[in-house]
């Protein structure tokens, strides 16, 4: 990935800086972008290590792991849930998953709740993990299972701005894209890379607010632009980068989120830092405090989509529930470094 690097800021130094606009760091603009326009938003973690990646104990993968970045955070790999079929980008397609799930009754093992499904990577015992629960389970005293993978971020980070916008961002562009990156054509990574662009050029449905954004700045302000607000804030889960074993998790409290729709945004198979971003629909999202039965404590924001009406109904959410389209909300978590877009609201002093 290092190879990567050197060739994207030899080939973009040499563009921008004939005219001029190569004068700052990521965090030097980036950064001060963020504090210019969320004032009263933190910087979540994730995006803080995405404007400095490479740096010293900041957790990032190695450069080995970083050549197979893009790779999905299994078990919550939201990039296998395309829009083609189904509302809000969930349109589960089991044949990309190097994991074998398996949502029929497992012949040993034991089966799985509702909501939960098997799973068992190369070498591996098999586990059950939740994916996708009911808004019940949102309640203090509630318990799930729960594997949270470790951080795989794009081992570029962030672009500046100006560089990303001068990178073409196009099926058609793609080889002259895997040239500029030192990606070799038929390989893993370009076929991620190509199924990215396949996906952020897909139409939105009625009445949908979809994006995709190769840079914070772009990031934002689509986001405000999909709230039709400037009064933003980002509301992402409070993870270990390194993940966490599957274990079983208790309830502690339960934060409702301010606000009926949001703007959900999940992290894509790119060199560089590219957020998928779609309109929630009605939905209600909360931060739920957890604590482990062996170790740890999290926080995980959570979203619950409360209309289900227009969702394919082999969406495998409704599998693993056993539920259909119009029935009971449908909530998911967000794994590490996906954002949950909320409009941010002013209180009354009391």
């Amino acid at each position: 990935m290092a190879r990567f690097a050197a060739v994207l800021l030899a080939a973009a130094a040499a563009t921008l800086l004939a005219a001029g606009q190569l004068t700052h760091a990521v965090p030097s603009t980036a950064g001060v972008f963020w504090r210019a326009v969320l004032p009263s938003s933190a910087v979540p973690d994730a995006v803080l290590q995405l404007l400095r990646p490479g740096t010293a104990g900041n957790n990032f993968v190695s450069e080995a792991e970083a050549d197979g970045a893009g790779a999905p955070n299994l078990p919550f790999d939201y990039q296998n849930y395309e829009r083609s079929s189904a509302p809000y980008g969930y349109d589960y397609k089991p044949s990309s998953a190097p994991y074998g799930y398996d949502y029929k009754a497992p012949s040993e093992g034991g089966e799985a709740a509702p909501g939960e499904h098997h799973h068992a990577g190369r070498g591996e015992a098999a586990t059950t993990t939740t994916v996708f629960f009911h808004e019940e389970a949102v309640r203090v005293g509630e318990r799930l299972r729960f594997r949270f993978p470790a951080a795989a971020p794009a081992a570029l980070g962030f672009l500046p701005r100006h560089v990303a916008d001068a990178i073409p961002f196009t099926t058609p562009a793609l080889p002259s894209i895997l040239a500029l990156l030192g990606v070799a054509p038929g390989t893993a990574q370009a076929a991620a890379m190509a199924e990215t662009l396949r996906t952020c050029e897909s139409p939105p449905l009625a009445g949908e607010a979809k994006f995709c954004a190769t840079s914070l700045e772009a990031l934002v302000e689509r986001a405000m632009e999909a709230l039709r607000t400037r009064r933003v804030r980002a509301v992402t889960s409070t993870l270990p980068r390194a993940g966490a074993p599957l274990q079983q998790y208790t309830v502690r409290a339960v934060r409702p989120v301010d606000g009926a729709s949001f703007v959900a945004c999940h992290d894509e198979a790119y060199p560089y830092t590219v957020y998928r971003c779609h309109s929630t629909g009605p939905a209600r999202a909360y931060m739920v405090e957890m604590e482990g039965a062996r170790e740890g404590a999290v926080t995980v924001a959570t979203v619950c989509h409360t209309d289900t009406s227009r969702w394919n109904p082999e969406h495998v959410s409704f599998k693993l529930l056993g539920t259909k389209p119009g029935g009971a909300p449908i909530c998911h978590l967000m794994p590490y470094g996906h954002i949950i877009w909320a409009k941010s609201v002013k209180r009354s002093p009391a």
